[in-house]
């Protein structure tokens, strides 16, 4: 990376990013933390806290609030880059320019130990590792990179600009939209977990003859698993973020911008609105709906349909604020009931309640 801060700005200004700069037009060589940075280098600061710690340091550039800037003016040797969102600056600026090259491939673009069959088109720039399948009647867009020892079953198709990291399996007929993000060990379309039992209680498996369809821009995280629906699809829409580790079951669907973090689980047929959240080691039971801009913490079980934005904890599941009233309570419960056993033996002392009631 070389740039000069004028160069960034002039980058990201019209992404209503970096609104302004403030000091000498540096030229930047690196992306760094505070705690790591030195000459050459920009870092992002949004606390107060870092201040001090970023204008020790001496780096080239530093992005921070419009609040802030005002402790850096004056310094010879770094711009002042202001920034009304500085997360999300940093989010496009390692984008933009120290991203990892997945496009620059140790070997040959399309490496011979692939295995693809003949009725797939690889595009000229797209990326085959080592040791990946591409199964009949495959499609691959434009600029997707397809790293080793994936495996992508028959009919399946997936969008331009994805990147599908080392032993993923897409099952068949499954799609995944534009700008995906695909994590290593991840299951996309294998059956889901539908059984019928006889008398005796044993269990016969139901065909899933459905298929997952994965909208643009979703990041699925290492060792997800996405089931493939019963009849029709399981339906991830665009711009969910899902991290490591989730479980989603046949025919769930979850709406635009959903986050789901490390573990959480959701049971068949349930349907998330926009923008739902849902924090480590939530469970969600089947055939349920939640409601848009629902938040989901301190391992929330849902057990029952949500209709009401509004962030939620713990299980039985309470509105948040009332949830911690009653964790609270309870760290006291062993002090309430020696007073409630105290006030019980005065009473009997009174003759105001019978021995034992």
């Amino acid at each position: 990376m070389r740039k000069q801060a004028s160069e960034i700005l002039s980058d990201f200004r019209k992404r209503d990013v970096i609104e302004s700069i403030v000091g000498p037009d540096t030229t930047v060589t690196g992306i760094a933390s505070v705690e790591d940075s030195g000459p050459g280098d920009l870092v992002f600061v949004d606390k107060a806290e870092f201040v001090a710690q970023a204008i020790k340091a001496g780096p080239a550039a530093v992005v921070t609030t419009a609040k802030l800037a005002e402790q850096f003016t004056g310094l010879d040797c770094t711009s002042v880059l202001i920034s009304n969102n500085v997360r999300l600056a940093q989010a496009l600026l390692l984008q933009a320019y120290v991203d990892r090259d997945l496009y620059n491939p140790e070997w040959s673009r399309v490496h011979p130990r692939a295995i693809i069959h003949e009725s797939v088109e690889v595009p000229e720039d797209a990326v085959i590792g080592p040791g990946a399948v591409l199964g009949r009647n495959v499609r691959v867009g434009q600029h997707t990179v397809v790293m080793s020892n994936v495996v992508v079953e028959e009919g399946a198709r997936i969008g331009a600009a994805v990147v599908i990291h080392p032993n993923v399996v897409v099952g068949y007929d499954c799609e995944i939209g534009d700008r995906c993000i695909i994590k290593s060990g991840c299951v996309i379309g294998m059956e889901g977990f539908g059984f019928a039992q006889d008398s005796r209680r044993r269990s016969y498996r139901i065909p899933q003859l459905g298929r997952v369809v994965i909208g643009d821009d979703v990041v699925l995280g290492a060792n997800c698993t996405v089931d493939r629906a019963t009849y029709h699809e399981t339906h991830i829409a665009a711009g969910c973020k899902i991290d490591a580790l989730c479980h989603i079951a046949h025919n769930v669907e979850l709406s635009e911008d959903c986050l789901l973090i490390a573990q959480t689980g959701i049971a068949g047929s349930t349907h998330l609105g926009k923008r739902v959240i849902c924090s480590g080691q939530t469970g969600i039971l089947d055939h349920l709906n939640i409601a848009n801009d629902v938040v989901l913490v301190q391992r929330a079980g849902v057990i029952k349909d949500i209709e009401k934005p509004g962030v939620y904890a713990g299980h039985p599941l309470q509105p948040v604020r009332q949830y911690f009233k009653n964790a609270s309570l309870l760290q006291r419960l062993v002090d309430i009931k020696k007073l409630v056993d105290s006030l019980a033996k005065k009473l009997v002392s009174i003759g105001q309640v019978d021995k034992g009631s």
